[in-house]
């Protein structure tokens, strides 16, 4: 096995141990919960299409007008209240911070060896 092939079953394996993690699951189990709370479900719909909507506003060069955003902020607030909602998006973000560290550490693990 080459030094590439070594490298892709290690990443397969480390993809597997983070399958298998506690932060992995609490944030599957999240999100399995919140597609099967439908008033949660369409909250975070709606939340995204209003967002994806000003992105593409942005990105047209069409300013968002301030009765848009403040949709969006009343939007945020109405999600932030459903509890489900809620724990999804900690778990989610949970999930995100511990997938950084791993970045972090290849990172790290990198620059040790270039010094």
């Amino acid at each position: 096995m080459d030094q590439i092939e070594e490298l892709m079953q290690k990443s397969i394996e480390l993809g597997k141990a983070i399958a298998q993690s506690d932060i992995y699951k609490d944030f599957k189990k999240a999100e399995y919960d919140l597609f099967q709370d439908a008033e949660a479900r369409k909250l975070v719909e709606d939340l995204q299409k209003i967002k994806n909507e000003h992105r593409g506003k942005l990105m047209a060069g069409i300013e968002v007008t301030k009765e848009e955003e403040e949709k969006l902020q009343e939007l945020e607030k109405t999600c932030i209240k459903n509890r489900q909602v809620l724990a999804s998006n900690q778990a989610n973000t949970n999930f995100q911070e511990f997938m950084e560290q791993i970045s972090g550490n290849i990172k790290n693990g990198i620059k040790s060896i270039d010094k």
